[in-house]
Formats: C-alpha cells, sequence, structure tokens
C-alpha cells in the first residue's frame, strides 16, 4: 500500500499530465519514461545527453530514481511533486538537492501553472545556449572599453581592474561566453558598420526618422538630417543582425561616437522596440542578461519585454535608485504593448548626435539583474524596486528611471567581490515586473551564483 491510494489510475495520470504539458508548453517536445527502480534509473541516465533538460514528475513515494538521477544528471532538472502522491520522496529529495550545487530546482504546488512555468525554464537555457551576439569593436585590438574605463580611473598600464590582476580581453571573453553558456560571438569592426550604413537606402530611413519624429513628445537638439542617419544606421544594423543570423548586438559606442557614422541610441531605441536585443558599449555581461530576460519574459508571457540597460546612481535622502542611460525603449512590456512617451534629444555626456530620453511607467514593479560572467563560478545579481517617477535633469544620461528600493542595502552589497570590470560592474538590466524567483531558478539551473542586493 502506498500513496495516494490503492486503487490509483497511475497510467491515467501520467497521460493527463503529459498531454497538459504538451498543450500549455508547444514549443517543447517530451519524451516520457516511466522509472521505478535502480535499472530504470540508469537507463533515463544513459539517454540524458540526447535532451535539454529533465523533469523528475514524482507520481509515488519511495523510489530511489529522482536521487540517482539528480546526483548524476548535468542537464538542467526540474523535480516536481505530485501533491499527495509523490510528498514522501520530494520532502527528502529537495533538501538533499537544494543543499548541493546541482543544476535543479523543485515545485510543489497544486496550481499546475507554476509547474508549466518551471519546466518552460528548461527552453530559456536552451534558447541562451543557442543564440548568437555581434559584438562591434575596432578590428586588432583586443582590450575594449572596459580596459580604456580602468586606465581612466587607475592610470595607464594598471592591472587593478577585474579584482585578480587580470586583463580581460575581448577573445577571453568570447571564449568564456562559448564555454560557459554556449553563445558564439561575432567580433566585427567599425568598418562593418559603415559599410552596413552606406548601403542602408536613405529614402526608407526618412519617413522611420519622420516616425520617430512624429511621435515624440518633441525633439530638442537633433537635427532631422541627424535622426535620419540614426533611422539609416538603424536600418543597417538590422541588416547586419540579420546576414549574420544574430539576436542580438553590442557596438563599443562610448567615447567613440566620431568612429561610426551615426550616433546608435535611436537605432538601440528601435531594435529593442522591434523585440531585437541591442546594447551599447561593447558589454558582453549586459547583452547576455539581457537576452535571458527576453527569452526568460517571452515564454513565461508570450511577449519578450526588453532590458533597460543602464548606470544605477543611488539618492539615500529618497530611497531612489535611479537608473540611467542614453538609449533606453518606449515598449517596455514588448513590441505589441503600448509605448510610453519619448523625447528626442542629444546625446547627455557628448552634446552630441541624437538620444532618447525615455518617459517609463511609474507605480510597477521592476527587476533589476546582471550577469558576471568572468567571475568563476559565473555570478547573477538581483535586486527589485518600484517606479516612482522619471528625473528630468541635464546632468547624467538622458533616461533616468527613479525606483523606490532598499538602496543602502543594495550599494552595501553592489560590488561585495571586488575589482572593476567596467562597464558590467556599474551596468544593471532593468526589465518591467518582479521577475526575481525565476531568475534565481535560472542562475541554479546555469551554474551561477545567485546574490540578492537588496537583502
Amino acid at each position: 500500500m502506498a500513496w495516494p491510494r490503492l486503487d490509483y489510475d497511475y497510467d491515467r495520470r501520467k497521460r493527463e499530465i503529459l498531454g497538459r504539458l504538451e498543450e500549455l508548453c508547444p514549443n517543447m517536445r517530451f519524451d516520457a519514461v516511466t522509472a521505478c527502480g535502480v535499472e530504470d534509473a540508469e537507463k533515463v541516465l544513459e539517454r540524458i545527453g540526447e535532451y535539454d533538460g529533465v523533469v523528475l514528475y514524482l507520481l509515488g513515494s519511495g523510489c530511489p530514481v529522482p536521487l540517482l538521477v539528480l546526483e548524476k544528471c548535468d542537464k538542467p532538472t526540474i523535480l516536481v511533486d505530485e501533491q499527495y502522491c509523490g510528498s514522501g520522496t520530494f520532502a527528502l529529495a529537495y533538501g538533499w538537492m537544494m543543499g548541493k550545487r546541482l543544476p535543479a530546482i523543485g515545485i510543489a504546488s497544486s496550481r499546475f501553472q507554476d509547474v508549466v512555468d518551471k519546466v518552460k525554464l528548461i527552453s530559456v537555457v536552451k534558447r541562451l545556449r543557442d543564440s548568437r551576439i555581434v559584438v562591434v569593436t575596432p578590428k586588432g585590438e583586443r582590450g575594449y572599453v572596459v580596459d580604456r574605463r580602468s586606465e581612466l580611473l587607475y592610470g595607464s598600464g594598471s592591472r587593478r581592474f577585474g579584482g585578480s590582476g587580470k586583463t580581460y580581453d575581448i577573445a577571453a571573453q568570447i571564449e568564456r561566453v562559448k564555454n560557459l553558456f554556449g553563445i558564439e560571438v561575432i567580433k566585427l569592426g567599425y568598418r562593418d558598420v559603415k559599410r552596413y550604413f552606406d548601403e542602408a537606402s536613405v529614402e526608407e530611413a526618412k519617413p522611420i526618422a519622420d516616425g520617430w519624429m512624429r511621435g515624440a513628445l518633441r525633439v530638442v537638439e537633433p537635427s532631422r538630417e541627424e535622426v535620419v542617419r540614426s533611422a539609416r544606421l538603424y536600418l543597417g544594423l538590422k541588416k547586419m543582425i540579420h546576414d549574420h543570423n544574430a539576436d542580438a548586438i553590442t557596438i563599443d559606442c562610448y567615447r567613440r561616437f566620431e568612429e561610426l557614422p551615426a550616433y546608435p541610441c535611436l537605432a538601440f531605441f528601435q531594435l529593442n522596440n522591434d523585440g531585437v536585443t541591442a546594447v551599447c558599449e561593447a558589454d558582453l555581461s549586459s547583452t547576455i542578461t539581457q537576452l535571458l530576460i527576453r527569452y526568460l519574459t517571452e515564454e513565461l508571457t508570450g511577449e519578450p519585454r526588453p532590458g533597460f540597460v543602464n548606470d544605477p546612481v543611488a539618492d539615500f535622502s529618497k530611497g531612489w535608485i535611479i537608473y540611467c542611460h542614453c538609449t533606453a525603449p518606449s515598449k517596455v512590456f514588448g513590441p505589441n504593448g503600448a509605448s510610453n512617451p519619448y523625447i528626442i534629444r542629444s546625446h547627455a555626456e557628448s552634446r552630441a548626435g541624437a538620444a532618447i530620453q525615455s518617459l517609463m511607467p511609474t507605480g510597477e514593479p521592476v527587476t533589476a539583474v546582471q550577469i558576471h560572467f568572468m567571475k568563476d563560478p559565473p555570478l547573477m545579481v538581483v535586486h527589485g524596486g518600484r517606479s516612482v517617477c522619471n528625473v528630468d535633469s541635464e546632468d547624467g544620461c538622458r533616461t533616468k528611471l527613479a525606483a523606490e528600493a532598499r538602496v543602502e542595502t543594495i550599494f552595501s552589497n553592489w560590488n561585495r567581490f571586488g575589482g572593476w570590470i567596467a562597464p558590467a560592474h556599474w551596468h544593471r538590466v532593468v526589465v518591467y515586473g518582479d521577475w526575481r524567483k525565476h531568475l534565481k531558478d535560472l542562475a541554479r539551473l546555469m551554474g551561477m551564483d545567485f546574490l540578492e542586493e537588496d537583502v
């Protein structure tokens, strides 16, 4: 005799569960295997290499299979308790599992959608692994913006940044990203950008620029000609992304705007509104983080929300953290959502080019996250807040979204691990909504440490 009861129809329930998973996870394929003993566990482990992840659905208690599979499986694994069926095994396995560095998470809930949301995280991990990123930085230059900023802070030749006396050049970062996440990074140069810009049609760019200008609350500094150049760059980058079958692009732009055919701020604004990931400053950490957010929100809501990469500023007197940058989306809930108001300005620091001041929604929960992939093991940091206002100031970057948060605690934890790998250590990626629990689960499934900066 065993739970749930003597006459329980296991086969019928298995078919019901599989049918609901296939219905609610249409982009995933499930291959159901029944395992009740040690020999079954060994057969499951032999086949695991074929799959992107494993769902251990507990339909009975007292079975050794979950512990055996969990201990040896290196794929993202979801342990699910079928309430009143596998609860005894779940109670024993879950605590043991959580005490180890296993790529596994668990769920025990009477709400089936909670199970579905956990299972879909396997798809998020797979999509990130299959991603391609274009990074644009000067040809022949191994180091890039992170190294130049460190020299500005510590002097030429300094080895202080990175916390371990290392210089993390672009080649090392590309290799690390491939080894950790499976992501392919395609390195291009400014000449490539210029070629795509030159090939982009001016006549096609004009209506895009006019649409941006009509949609803006106002256009302050930039001329129409400057905005048209930005639209032409948008068309060029869009074609570049398409030609390289890429999911994201990041450009080494800061302090090098004069080497680009136009400021990329408006192009990035539109690409992110389109549902394409575009990030400034050749910041691979923020690009990977924003891709993860895009896939997570699309899997769980059906709509990919863009991240807002930013330089956060503290205001202890108000309990605010102010997220600042000169490029930002206006469709923070995804391409099919409403656009919030925006103003077209010049780039704040240089007072040149064309940039965006996005007036983002207030009274909403927001989550800030960053992945530091050069740490070993990699680290994901997260904090939360609630948007309260858009700060209008000529200082700092153009877009300045203020959020109420445990700001003193956040900044106490900001650089706990030491060193400086700018801009990744200052940057955070903000997304609308409270995604902390799902991000914590993803960090575990991907073998990352997890730090809640506001706890």
